[in-house]
């Protein structure tokens, strides 16, 4: 059976260019933001989101992954059931976050977080009021439709927080526009596919099978909140707010590719490795890899560049409180490329239908920064919880690795000539600067 990669290639392409022009407007919107609010503002606003989505994911029981991968997600009773699930869980949520918020200001001593956290929570429960045609439409690989619906809802999102922050330059703006934007994308989602109708149904049959496969999602998702969002949580409690701001714009903008391949993961790779689940594995890994290597070798170069210029355009486009991620960013980003290849590896592994190797990396990478970030924090600063978090993913990487390799549909050597090649255009590009007298991309480290 020859496998059509032209669904996947089209796919990839439609991918990258929506989050490329969606990241371009995110990216504009947070420079215009973080001149209109201050940097405690970005700082309170990190812990409310890292604990919405702690809340969110720790809860998770696979309701999209679900709707892709199931043989029986077409049939109403399915993805009514999986969307009433969705949308008892988000009211739970929401209910928790009333509860909590008092406790949660008492916590990071911040008595407004007792206010914000009860309303942005909201959004939770808008969320799970989204139509399941967004999972739908992944699963029928229509990802023109998905992309364009999400650069549309994104701009519009963007467009209101600056306004409200024109209009407001306190933390009301974020909460408000945050509200805002999952209003649009709530309403808009129904709009997406007109042969599905949502109902409240419970199918005791579906509701099993739901549940069944989403057990590992729930245990990955547990571990993948504390393993991405361990650092902030734990930094907001040793840092001053504003550093925690600044530390919370460059993890922002490292995240990047991480985001983007976890995007590609999510809308092209799983569910195009779902959907040939019943072809030889010989035979997909090799129709795989060809793509698979020119994509890390165009990455490779980008995350040369990137590395490369990050500190100058944290230089250029923010003020000079904000200043401190000019050496922030370049060390995440390094780590980034791992966080890259894990996402990439997950997703195909996912699409094999073993969600237990993602739970494994994330524990392992949870245990190395709970280890590691009071130790090096303790010894070395804010400077050394950064290099803790730029090692995670390597850490994160090598049990995804393991069950690959287990699965026979391994892509290490693949994987280790192009790591070796991006650190080898890494160190060109600095080494480029530094001949033109521009110094090099850490020369503002605080080394002592």
């Amino acid at each position: 059976m020859t496998i059509s990669t032209k669904s996947l290639f089209s796919g990839t392409v439609w991918t990258i260019g929506a989050y490329v022009l969606g990241t371009g407007m995110r990216t504009a919107t947070n420079i215009v933001l973080a001149h209109l609010l201050a940097p405690e503002i970005f700082g309170t606003m990190l812990i409310v989101y890292t604990l919405r989505m702690g809340i969110e994911l720790i809860s998770d029981i696979g309701v999209g992954q679900n709707v892709i991968y199931n043989e029986n997600a077409e049939n109403p009773d399915f993805y009514n059931t999986a969307w009433t699930l969705q949308l008892l869980r988000s009211i739970v949520l929401w209910l928790i976050f009333i509860v909590a918020a008092a406790p949660i200001a008492y916590f990071y001593k911040s008595p407004i977080l007792a206010s914000v956290v009860p309303i942005t929570a909201f959004s939770i429960v808008l969320a799970g009021l989204t139509s399941i045609g967004k999972s739908l439409l992944q699963r029928r690989m229509k990802l023109v439709t998905l992309n364009i619906f999400d650069v549309v809802t994104g701009l519009i999102n963007s467009v209101a927080t600056i306004l409200f922050a024109y209009l407001s330059p306190t933390i009301w703006a974020l909460v408000i526009g945050g509200v805002f934007g999952s209003v649009i994308s709530t309403i808009g989602s129904y709009f997406l596919l007109s042969d599905i109708k949502q109902r409240f149904y419970i199918s005791r049959l579906y509701a099993k099978q739901i549940l069944s496969f989403g057990k590992w999602i729930f245990a990955s998702s547990i571990v993948f909140f504390l393993s991405m969002y361990v650092d902030r949580l734990y930094l907001g409690r040793v840092v001053p707010v504003e550093l925690l701001g600044v530390y919370g714009i460059a993890r922002s903008i490292s995240d990047l590719a991480g985001n983007l391949t976890m995007r590609l993961g999510n809308v092209v790779l799983f569910p195009f490795v779902a959907s040939h689940a019943q072809t030889p594995r010989d035979q997909l890994r090799q129709q795989l890899s060809p793509l698979r290597t020119k994509f890390l070798l165009l990455a490779a170069v980008g995350f040369a560049l990137f590395v490369s210029t990050a500190d100058f355009a944290i230089r250029i486009l923010y003020d000079q409180r904000y200043q401190a991620a000019s050496w922030i960013l370049p060390v995440l980003i390094l780590g980034s490329w791992f966080s890259f290849l894990a996402y990439i590896n997950e997703s195909i592994i996912l699409g094999l239908g073993k969600p237990s190797y993602g739970a494994a990396s994330n524990g392992t990478k949870l245990a190395f920064l709970a280890i590691g970030l009071p130790v090096m924090v303790g010894f070395f600063g804010i400077l050394g919880g950064v290099a803790v978090v730029a090692l995670a993913d390597l850490v994160r990487y090598i049990p995804i690795l393991m069950g690959q390799r287990k699965e026979q549909f391994s892509f290490g050597g693949q994987d280790l000539l192009l790591t070796l090649t991006v650190f080898a255009l890494i160190g060109l590009a600095e080494w480029l600067r530094w001949t033109l007298g521009l110094g090099t991309s850490f020369d503002s480290l605080p080394i002592h």
